[in-house]
């Protein structure tokens, strides 16, 4: 009897563990995404995928833009959600300065590019839509230029989602004490306004 009481406190433990490490309600924008061109505004050409990884508050967008070419660029940005400024390298060369917030449902992304010893600022709201089926990224300059809307169609589902968003901590501790198991501690797109966040 003490001894699956233990199993059932420790279980209760884990799960509010991951309850409170993952954002109630927001969505998760993990997995692989390629975009769809016909979709954008303006229309786009080429081959762009994103491979992103998000565990709270651990942002990674890896980028591949392959125009026609035999050498794709490649990039990888790193961002937390929390409102701190990263600082990344685009594809070109040039430095990023972002910080990223939730807002409901939809991440905010503030952006600087430094280029040619100019800054350009803009902002970006990146929302999955269509049932999560597509993710949908809003660019607006906050200098000069025209509002852009890029879409991203999922060509590879979520992994395996997060304990908090699966199921309640009764069911998780349910399942544990009918097994009796023992538990242990959870251990840069084509153009220059272009590849902000990538």
């Amino acid at each position: 009897m003490l001894h699956s009481l233990r199993i059932l406190l420790a279980t209760l433990v884990i799960a509010m563990a991951a309850a409170a490490a993952w954002p109630q309600g927001t969505p998760d924008f993990s997995g692989i995404w390629k975009q769809d061109n016909a979709r954008c505004q303006p229309q786009r050409k080429g081959d762009v995928t994103l491979h992103i990884e998000y565990r709270n508050p651990a942002l990674t967008v890896e980028t591949t833009m392959a125009n026609n070419s035999a050498n794709p660029r490649h990039a990888i940005q790193k961002y937390t959600t929390d409102g701190k400024v990263s600082v990344s390298t685009g594809a070109d060369g040039d430095e990023f300065h972002t910080s990223v917030v939730w807002k409901g449902s939809s991440l905010n992304f503030s952006i600087e590019e430094h280029e040619d010893g100019r800054i350009l600022r803009s902002k970006e709201t990146w929302t999955l839509i269509d049932d999560g089926a597509a993710l949908e990224r809003v660019r607006e300059p906050l200098d000069k230029g025209a509002k852009q809307i890029l879409i991203y169609i999922r060509e590879q589902p979520l992994r395996s989602a997060h304990p908090a968003a699966t199921g309640s901590s009764r069911e998780m501790v349910q399942g544990a004490a009918q097994s009796g198991a023992k538990l242990s501690p959870i251990p840069a797109l084509a153009g220059k306004t272009n590849r902000a966040t990538q």
